[in-house]
C-alpha cells in the first residue's frame, strides 16, 4: 500500500502510461513503428506540443507505435500484427482497429478528485475484436504499475540519443505545468502477478492475441521503467492470468479433480431426482413412508427433494425448549457477516472513488459495518451455550454415561459434507462460470483450495500461517476454531455436571487463562484496538500479524464460546423453574446490556481518523482490545437468558418470529458460499464501481437474497440428504447393537424430538436446537 502514500508519482506513472501505452504500448515493434510513423505522429505533435491542448495531444499520441528499444526478443508474430494494426488504424482507419483502440483504457475518471488510480477498458468490445481475415483477435490485458525505491547502485547514465525523451517531457510539461521526472535512469524492472496485484495502479489495454503478456510487460517497462519519479521507479506487472481472449472452441478440457467431481455431482443429482420421483409417485399412490421400508427405500429417501424442502422450509419447531430467540440471532448474525464481506470486498479495489469510501469510513454510522467482526462471537457464544446445554442434558439422561468418540464423530459428519462439495466446487468447476478483467482472485482462490483441502478437512487451516497467495475459503478459520473449542468442550462441561465445585474452578481458571493470552498477545505485538480500515497505514502494517496471531487463534478466541459454556450451564440449571428476577435489576442489565453493545461498535469513533488522531494510546489498546470480545458476549447471553425466561419483551417477540426458522436452518450454508460468491461477483466487473451508501447497501441485499437463494438449493440436494443419511446410519447401528443384547423396549424406539423440532439439520454452532448425542449403542463411556 505505499503506493498510496505519493499521490503525485501515481498521477504522473498514470497518465504518462495512459498517454503513451494506448498508442505506443504494443509492445516490441519499437523500431518498426518508429520508422513508419515517427514522421507522421510523433515529429508533427514535437512541433505543436507547446501550443496544442493536452485533449488533443492525447488523441495523437494513442496512434503512436513509439517505445524505447529493448534487448527483450519479442514474438515476431506479435510484431508482425501490431504493424499490421497500426497500419489499418492510421492509414485505413479500419472499423476493427478502431474497436481496438476505444477498448484500451481511456484516462482515468477522478484521478485527483476521487483517487481513482485504475484506469479500464472494454473488455468484452476487446474480446469481440476480430482483424481482417480473422488474423488475431482482440487481448485484453491489465497491466499493474508497482513502485520501488531506487537505490543509488541502481542507477545509470542518461545519454538521450532521440528525441523520444525530449518529447515525453514535453508532454508530462504541457499536462503538468512543470516536468516531474527526474533526470537520472534506472533499468526497467517487471514482474509476475501476486494475489494482491489487483490492488495496485491499473491500465487496460486492448492488444492482439499473438503477443504474450511477457511481450506487454517488456514493452511498458520499457517505456515507464525506466524513469525515477520521487526516489522511486515504476516496476510493471503483467501476468497471463490477467490476459484474456475469446474462447471459440466451445470444447473444454477438463482435469482429473474436475471430471471427479462432476462425477460425484452427477450422483448426487442422480440420487436426487430419483428420490424427489420415488416420493411423488409414493404420494400419488397414498403410501407413506414407515420404518418398515427396507434399507434402499430409507436410504433413497434421504435425498428426497420435496421431503428436504419441507423441513428447511418448515415453520414448525417440536421442541421443548425455549430456545426460539437464537433463530432471529443466528439469521442477524449471519447477514451482519454478509454485510461486513460485502463492504471489504466491494469497496478494497472495485471503486472508482476510494476517497468518498475512505471519508465515508471517518462517520460513526458507518462503525455498524466496520465493527461487523464481532458477529463472529455471537457465533462462538451460540456454540457454547448450545453444546453445554444440550449435552448437560443428555448427561442427565444417561446418568453421566455418553460415547465420547461418537461425539466428535457426529460433529464431523454433520459438518463437513456440504462443506467438501462447496469447497469441491471452489477448487475445480468455479473457475469456468465466467471471466472477467480480475478473474485472477477466481484462479487463486480455486488453485488455493486444491493445495490445502486437507487443511480444511482437518479443521486445522487456521493454524498454519496467513499466506495471500494460497486462500481457501478464507471465511471458514472460524469453523476450524469452533470445531478445536468443541474438542476440549465435554473436558469442561463434564466437571460441570459431575462435581459443579470443581467444575465452575476449572472455567474460572480457563477463561482467565484466555484472556491473559489476549492480553499478552496485544502486548507483545502493540495491536491497534480491532480491525480499523480507516487507519490505512497503521492496519497495512500489522494485518498479516494480527490474523495469525490473534484474530483466528483458539486461545484468543475462546472466551466468547467459554460464557457461551457458562450460560448454557446456568440455563440448564434453572430449565425446571422459571427465573424470577426484581424488574429493577431486569431494567439494569438491559440498560448495561446496551451500553456494552454500543460502546463495542460506536466506542471507537473518535480513533477512527489517522490524520487527526496518529496513535492510539496503549490504555485502550489494552482495555478494549483483548476485554471488547468477551463483553459483547456477556451482552448478548444477557439477551438471550432474558427472552428464555420471560424479561425479552417485544425483542424476544421479534427474534422469536416463526420465519425466522427456515432462514436460521440455512444459515449454515451461507456462511459457506457467500464470501467466494462475493470473489466471483466482483470479479466478474467489467468495470470499476462508483461507490455510494445507497448503491452498496442495494448490492448487499440483492447478494443477501441470492446467497440465501442458493444456500437453499445447497440444502435440500446436498446439507440435509446427508444429515439424514447419517442419523439412518446410526440409528440403524443402534438398533442393530440393542438388538443383539436384547434391549429393545418402547424406550428406544422413540425419535430424538430435538431433531424433529429441526427436521433433520442439525449443527450446534448453526441450528440451535442440537441434540449432540441422539443415538445410544452398548459401548457407552464414561467420563
Amino acid at each position: 500500500m505505499d503506493y498510496l502514500k505519493d499521490k503525485h508519482l501515481i498521477v504522473t506513472v498514470l497518465l504518462a502510461v495512459v498517454i503513451s501505452c494506448n498508442g505506443q504500448t504494443i509492445l516490441g515493434v519499437q523500431h518498426f513503428a518508429r520508422q513508419r510513423l515517427e514522421q507522421e505522429s510523433w515529429a508533427k505533435i514535437a512541433r505543436h506540443a507547446e501550443d496544442r491542448p493536452s485533449g488533443e495531444l492525447h488523441r495523437e499520441l494513442k496512434i503512436s507505435l513509439f517505445a524505447p528499444n529493448s534487448n527483450y526478443n519479442y514474438s515476431l508474430q506479435c510484431i508482425e500484427d501490431v504493424l499490421f494494426y497500426v497500419d489499418s488504424l492510421v492509414f485505413n482507419r479500419s472499423e476493427w482497429a478502431l474497436e481496438m483502440l476505444e477498448s484500451s483504457a481511456q484516462l482515468p475518471a477522478g484521478v485527483f478528485g476521487a483517487g481513482n488510480y485504475h484506469a479500464a477498458g472494454l473488455f468484452d468490445e476487446c474480446l469481440a475484436v476480430r482483424s481482417t481475415s480473422n488474423r488475431f483477435k482482440g487481448q485484453y490485458c491489465t497491466v499493474f504499475f508497482k513502485p520501488e525505491p531506487v537505490e543509488q547502485s541502481g542507477m545509470v547514465d542518461n545519454n538521450p540519443t532521440t528525441n523520444q525523451t525530449s518529447t515525453a517531457f514535453i508532454i508530462l510539461r504541457q499536462l503538468f505545468g512543470t516536468s516531474v521526472l527526474d533526470a537520472v535512469r534506472v533499468e526497467p524492472k517487471i514482474s509476475s502477478a501476486d494475489a494482491s496485484t489487483y490492488m495496485l495502479p491499473s491500465l487496460g489495454l486492448c492488444i492482439p492475441s499473438s503477443c504474450s503478456a511477457s511481450d506487454l510487460a517488456h514493452s511498458v517497462a520499457q517505456l515507464i521503467g525506466r524513469y525515477v519519479i520521487a526516489n522511486q521507479s515504476i516496476v510493471t506487472i503483467a501476468d497471463e492470468n490477467y490476459c484474456f481472449t475469446a474462447e471459440e472452441d466451445s470444447s473444454t478440457s477438463f482435469s482429473g479433480p474436475d471430471i471427479a467431481f462432476m462425477a460425484t455431482l452427477g450422483a448426487i443429482g442422480l440420487l436426487v431426482l430419483l428420490a424427489t420421483a420415488h416420493e411423488s409417485w409414493r404420494m400419488y399412490r397414498g403410501i407413506r413412508f414407515s420404518a418398515s421400508d427396507n434399507a434402499a427405500v430409507s436410504v433413497l429417501h434421504c435425498f428426497s427433494a420435496l421431503n428436504n424442502g419441507r423441513k428447511v422450509l418448515s415453520l414448525k419447531s417440536a421442541g421443548s425448549d425455549n430456545l426460539s430467540s437464537l433463530h432471529g440471532i443466528r439469521f442477524f448474525s449471519t447477514c451482519w457477516v454478509v454485510l461486513g464481506h460485502t463492504w471489504l470486498k466491494g469497496v478494497m479495489s472495485n471503486v472508482i472513488n476510494p476517497k468518498m469510501v475512505v471519508e465515508e469510513a471517518m462517520r460513526w454510522e458507518m462503525e455498524t459495518i466496520i465493527n461487523a467482526t464481532v458477529s463472529v462471537d455471537s457465533f462462538f457464544l451460540m456454540s457454547g451455550l448450545l453444546v453445554s446445554y444440550l449435552l448437560l442434558r443428555e448427561l442427565d439422561r444417561t446418568e453421566g454415561k455418553f460415547n465420547l468418540l461418537l461425539f466428535y464423530v457426529h460433529r464431523y459428519l454433520r459438518l463437513t459434507p456440504v462443506y467438501a462439495i462447496i469447497l469441491g466446487f471452489i477448487a475445480t468447476l468455479m473457475v469456468y462460470i465466467g471471466t472477467g478483467p480480475n478473474w485472477y482472485n477466481v484462479i487463486v482462490a480455486s488453485e488455493g483450495c486444491r493445495i490445502t483441502w486437507w487443511r480444511q478437512f482437518l479443521y486445522i487451516n487456521n493454524l498454519f500461517p496467513t499466506d495471500t497467495n494460497v486462500q481457501c475459503m478464507g471465511e471458514t478459520w472460524y469453523i476450524a476454531v469452533d470445531m478445536q473449542l468443541f474438542i476440549i468442550a465435554p473436558l469442561l462441561i463434564y466437571p460441570l455436571w459431575r462435581w459443579k465445585t470443581t467444575g465452575l474452578i476449572l472455567m474460572a481458571i480457563v477463561s482467565l487463562a484466555t484472556l491473559a493470552a489476549n492480553f499478552a498477545v496485544y502486548a507483545i505485538y502493540s495491536f491497534p484496538p480491532t480491525l480499523m480500515p480507516s487507519r490505512m497505514q497503521e492496519m497495512m502494517k500489522l494485518v498479516m500479524t494480527y490474523m495469525d496471531n490473534y484474530y483466528s487463534k483458539p486461545w484468543t478466541r475462546a472466551p466468547p464460546y467459554l460464557i457461551g459454556i457458562g450460560t448454557g450451564w446456568f440455563l440448564h440449571r434453572v430449565k425446571q423453574s422459571k427465573l424470577h428476577v426484581s424488574p429493577w435489576i431486569v431494567a439494569l442489565s438491559w440498560t448495561l446490556s446496551a451500553a456494552i453493545a454500543a460502546s463495542i461498535i460506536y466506542g471507537l469513533t473518535p480513533y477512527v481518523n489517522e490524520t487527526l488522531v496518529p496513535t492510539i494510546d496503549d490504555v485502550v489498546k489494552l482495555t478494549y482490545g483483548p476485554l471488547h470480545r468477551a463483553a459483547w458476549a456477556l451482552a448478548l447471553a444477557w439477551t438471550i437468558v432474558a427472552c428464555i425466561h420471560g424479561y425479552g419483551g417485544f425483542i424476544n417477540r421479534f427474534l422469536s418470529w416463526r420465519g425466522f426458522l427456515p432462514l436460521s436452518r440455512l444459515t449454515y450454508c451461507v456462511y459457506l458460499i457467500h464470501y467466494d460468491y462475493l470473489n466471483v461477483f466482483y470479479s466478474l466487473n467489467r468495470k470499476m464501481i462508483y461507490y455510494s451508501f445507497i448503491d452498496q447497501l442495494t448490492t448487499f441485499f440483492g447478494i443477501t437474497v441470492t446467497v440465501f437463494g442458493l444456500a437453499l438449493i445447497v440444502s435440500v440436494c446436498v446439507e440435509a440428504p446427508f444429515i439424514n443419511l447419517e442419523r439412518w446410519m446410526f440409528k440403524s447401528h443402534a438398533d442393530i447393537a440393542r438388538g443383539k443384547s436384547g434391549e429393545i423396549t418402547g424406550k428406544e424406539s422413540r425419535t430424538d424430538p430435538e431433531l424433529n423440532a429441526n427436521n433433520g439439520h442439525v449443527n450446534a454452532t448453526f441450528i440451535s436446537e442440537e441434540n449432540p448425542i441422539d443415538v445410544e449403542t452398548t459401548s457407552e463411556m464414561k467420563l
